[in-house]
């Protein structure tokens, strides 16, 4: 006598809904550290990518005596078309001046109000230097100090070393440098004139970065990194375009 013998093939629709289910509730899982990790590797592109700039403007520093400003635009032709408000434009004197031909070491994801834009590379003409959206990185300029003058300038190697020098990813600039939170998971990166590069947790309050004393990175007071009474310099945060 025969048996008939049935195979069981694939699945019950039963089955298969509580596969999807169970996959989906893994993603919402995974997802939230997915993005913090995300994050995490843009930040530590960013403090790789102002560690490399900061070696080109040792070498600018050298041959001008600071760090690019719209005075040292004018003492080379090369460099005449980099001057302006934002921060591509001057820190474009570096590629001009053969510094360096690489526009990606300005790249800081989230820096750039334009978006993110990657840089290409494409510096000739030299219109496409540092053109608008390849820079992610505010740029700080300062005046007053013991000179007295009231012309900005750009910083040098002999400022105090904790001056920063490059902010990322900054919503805000002028006289203070306000972060976005997004970008970097709650902290800014920051490059500083003795070279080293930091990353800090944000004030939750207020998106600005905290050091010793409670001051912000661009506060003056006591602690602060910019200097006392008549000799203090004010900064100036130069948003790239």
């Amino acid at each position: 006598m025969k048996t008939n013998q049935w195979t069981r093939k694939g699945f019950t629709l039963v089955e298969l809904l509580v596969v999807i289910a169970i996959i989906v509730a893994l993603a919402a899982l995974a997802t939230p550290a997915i993005l913090r990790q995300r994050k995490k590797m843009d930040m530590t592109q960013a403090i790789s990518n102002s560690k490399q700039v900061y070696l080109v403007l040792q070498d600018f520093d050298q041959d001008f005596g600071n760090f690019p400003d719209p005075n040292t635009a004018t003492q080379s032709q090369e460099l005449q078309q980099f001057t302006g408000n934002f921060a591509n434009q001057l820190l474009g004197q570096l590629i001009a001046g053969g510094y360096t031909r690489s526009e990606e070491i300005f790249f800081a994801k989230g820096g750039n109000p334009a978006g993110n834009k990657k840089p290409d590379d494409v510096i000739s003409p030299v219109a496409q230097i540092l053109s608008q959206g390849e820079c992610g990185f505010s740029y700080v300029l300062v005046t007053g100090g013991a000179t007295g003058t009231g012309t900005q300038r750009g910083l040098s190697t002999s400022d105090n070393g904790g001056i920063p020098i490059l902010c990322a990813p900054v919503e805000t600039g002028g006289n203070d440098a306000v972060f976005k939170a997004d970008p970097y998971d709650s902290r800014g990166v920051y490059l500083r004139v003795d070279g080293s590069a930091r990353s800090e947790r944000l004030n939750a309050t207020d998106n600005r970065v905290r050091i010793g004393g409670g001051n912000s990175l661009f506060g003056q007071g006591q602690g602060s990194v910019w200097g006392q009474g008549a000799n203090a310099l004010q900064p100036s945060v130069l948003l790239p375009q």
